[in-house]
């Protein structure tokens, strides 16, 4: 085992030309359990070449390395968001904030949707982000008759914090096609008055059905716009790197990234699931799991497994051949499943899948890389134990236990609390865990879902359950040092990339974030307050807040 102090390089011996940069009288926390610890780093291009003690490190200096002192703060790898969508995301931070800290009645969303709509031109969509409708007064979900109230003369469309319900008002429905004789689509149900039939605009599990039908709602310029700010929200965050998991994803969402990529606009590295109904545009196009580089790879397909109709969609026997069409194209999958039926289902899936892939002589990107469940949100230690035995990794989101505890408590069944978002089950099981954010249901902020993932705290303060509820007995807590590598580490092998970043290593990719506060030794309380004070991408500095660098 190396010792802390040693400086090791890719090829122990002395890099070929002095470092660019070196971070010198840094805690580095490298994430490598060999040499967990270390001073200072030595950066090539977009490289690490050397980590180690700071008189060492030093010695890769020359005449043009520049020397950032980063007075004692901690230095981690770039956090890696392992499950958001980016440009949903965007469009939000530029959209109507229609969230409980916004709007607290239908009463209130009608006005904001008023004053923004008397800032738009008519005909031009009105776009609001966020409601829930568990905080309005009224106690229920908006419809396309309070919309209709608030603008006559706009399309207007309200996405649920979930992400998982819509409301449309009249316009917006007619631009959709969506009429009083329209079906329900397979995967989804167009919610309907009781008393009337009406369609009430409350539209649940369609957002690749909208996608399809209304295409793109926003102009260029405020697409770009949007992405101006998420890419400072992001890095900021210390956020290096996102996994973005649109069930929809295509080749057209591709070639949007790759541009906002080339333009400057948005510098965080990129691995985009690629939709499940998409698959054989992408497989057309020669783009394959794996395809693509250090900035833009294509990852795993993403496949929506879901119980909002009633019944499971797709059903097992369906699933097992999307399971088996994906691999043998090698893609390797990522299943949504929240339900503790849906987690089954996919485990047993994926489980069956597995055997197959074992016994094969393929050598793909599919049969390297681990298939994944998302979300994974309702799990007793049972089935735990069956998603272990099924061989997949399971990207979660802890945040969501911070952001939404307060509602957990009221909503979920009493029997199930406790086993909500089971990060300590599934790490205690030896699942593979990588966190995500999934926003924008919530904000990406990595360091309450750290908080909330080492505590099992909310946001309004104290435990997701008291000590006397029966589900107490099951601690979902994790160490400090496991959430790190949670959204690390772990989030880098969750899309295969663990051989280039992850971690702080010779030979990895330079991607870096300062904090004010070493999360490994600061009292728990204060692991949401982390904040970034300088992210290096790629050896390069690309943000920083008061910090004199």
């Amino acid at each position: 085992m190396r010792k802390p102090t040693d400086v090791v390089h890719p090829d122990k011996s002395r890099p070929s030309r002095p470092a660019d940069l070196l971070l010198v009288n840094a805690r580095v926390i490298t994430m490598e359990s060999g040499h967990p610890r270390a001073e200072a780093v030595a950066v090539l291009g977009d490289r690490i070449v050397a980590v180690g003690a700071g008189a060492l490190v030093s010695n890769l200096a020359g005449p043009g390395t520049r020397t950032i002192d980063c007075q004692g703060m901690a230095l981690l790898p770039g956090l890696i968001d392992a499950h958001c969508h980016l440009l949903a995301l965007a469009a939000s931070l530029q959209g109507l904030d229609c969230g409980p800290e916004a709007v607290s009645s239908i009463g209130e969303l009608r006005r904001a949707i008023q004053r923004r709509a008397d800032a738009t031109p008519a005909g031009q969509w009105i776009r609001g982000f966020g409601y829930d409708e568990s905080a309005f007064s009224e106690g229920r979900h908006p419809t396309r008759w309070d919309l209709d109230q608030a603008t006559p003369h706009h399309p207007v469309r309200l996405d649920h914090r979930s992400g998982h319900a819509t409301v449309l008002n009249s316009r917006a429905l007619e631009a959709a096609g969506i009429h009083q004789d329209t079906a329900d689509p397979l995967e989804g149900v167009i919610v309907r008055d009781h008393a009337t039939g009406e369609i009430t605009g409350l539209l649940l599990e369609l957002g690749m059905f909208l996608s399809e039908r209304l295409g793109a709602t926003r102009e260029s310029a405020q697409l770009e716009a949007g992405v101006v700010l998420l890419n400072r929200k992001l890095l900021s965050y210390g956020v290096t790197s996102a996994q973005d998991a649109g069930a929809n994803n295509s080749p057209a969402r591709w070639e949007v990234f790759r541009q906002l990529q080339a333009s400057g606009r948005l510098l965080c590295r990129i691995t985009m699931l690629a939709g499940a109904s998409r698959l054989e545009e992408f497989l057309s196009n020669g783009l394959l799991g794996g395809s693509g580089d250090d900035r833009l790879r294509l990852g795993h397909l993403k496949v929506m497994l879901t119980l909002t109709t009633g019944a499971l969609h797709p059903d097992l026997p369906t699933l097992r051949e999307l399971v088996a069409a994906a691999h043998s194209h090698g893609f390797p999958v990522a299943i949504h499943a929240v339900e503790r039926e849906a987690v089954a289902v996919a485990a047993q899936a994926l489980g069956e899948a597995r055997v197959r892939r074992e016994a094969s002589q393929t050598r793909n990107f599919a049969s390297r890389s681990r298939d994944r469940i998302e979300h994974c949100s309702e799990c007793p230690p049972e089935l735990a134990a069956q998603v272990r035995r099924s061989g997949a990794a399971v990207v979660t989101q802890p945040g969501l236990v911070y952001w939404n505890g307060g509602r957990y408590r009221k909503e979920v069944e009493p029997s199930l609390l406790g086993h909500i978002y089971p990060v300590g089950a599934l790490n205690s099981a030896g699942v593979p865990v990588a966190f995500g954010s999934d926003a924008p249901v919530v904000d990406p902020n990595p360091w309450p879902a750290i908080y909330s993932a080492v505590t099992r705290e909310t946001r309004e303060g104290g435990a997701l359950i008291p000590p006397e509820h029966p589900g107490a007995a099951f601690d979902q807590r994790v160490t400090t040092k496991s959430a790190l590598k949670m959204y690390t580490i772990a989030a880098a092998c969750a899309d295969g990339s663990e051989q280039r970043k992850g971690s702080i290593r010779p030979g990895k990719l330079a991607d870096l974030v300062l904090v004010d506060n070493d999360p490994t030794t600061v009292i728990h309380p204060r692991l949401k307050e982390i904040r970034a004070v300088m992210t290096i991408l790629g050896g390069r500095i690309v943000w920083q807040d008061g910090f004199p660098a």
